[in-house]
């Protein structure tokens, strides 16, 4: 006797029935290789990755690469892909470095350090880079450095004892150099900074 319903063994045999349907023998479903074997849906299907990807937000062109090269896509139809996508302006690594320093200076608080870092991460040359970082000056970094430890030190109290308050100073020259100050910039900040605040506690 079976140990199925009849129901389920009609049931069964239409699920075999789409899969003969659509696989081709050896597993492979019949529309994944027809979309390989064709040109033009490759291109769409890549035309589509890059729109959503930069639905998402800003993409430098070796970001795009790199996911079109994880889908599978081949080299010569990923360049050409993004070539059009160059040639409409919707990449352009330049503008996208500067846009992503100025953000992630302002509401990160990334020193040129750390942006440089982060661009050569996501594939920005060494040319457009450069120049997107001029846009954030010493006084800049010196400005947003400076509100990042009035930050800090708004909640606490700047310590009588001298070990105590070089502790203090290591700490805060901590914070800016993990986030990309250079060493020099933040010590004079956080200087000038525990030495204001010293004051104001006290008076």
């Amino acid at each position: 006797m079976s140990d199925y319903s009849d129901d389920e063994v009609v049931s069964r045999g239409r699920r075999r029935g789409r899969r003969r349907s659509t696989d081709d023998g050896d597993g492979e479903p019949r529309r994944q290789r027809e979309v390989e074997q064709d040109p033009a849906k490759r291109e769409a299907l890549a035309r589509d990755l890059i729109y959503r990807a930069l639905g998402m937000r800003d993409h430098s062109r070796a970001e795009l690469r790199a996911k079109l090269a994880k889908k599978g896509f081949d080299e010569e139809l990923t360049e050409r892909m993004l070539d059009k996508f160059v040639a409409a302006g919707l990449i352009n690594d330049a503008a996208f470095a500067e846009r992503w320093v100025q953000s992630r200076h302002q509401f990160s608080g990334r020193g040129r350090r750390a942006l440089a870092q982060e661009l050569r991460s996501k594939g920005v040359g060494a040319e457009e880079a450069s120049a997107a970082l001029d846009t954030v000056s010493r006084e800049d970094e010196r400005e947003r450095a400076a509100e990042l430890v009035e930050r800090k030190l708004a909640r606490v109290e700047v310590p009588e004892d001298r070990a105590e308050r070089d502790k203090l100073t290591q700490r805060l020259v901590g914070m800016l150099g993990r986030r990309g100050y250079h060493p020099s910039l933040a010590m004079s900040v956080v200087l000038d900074a525990v030495r204001e605040k010293a004051d104001a506690d006290r008076g």
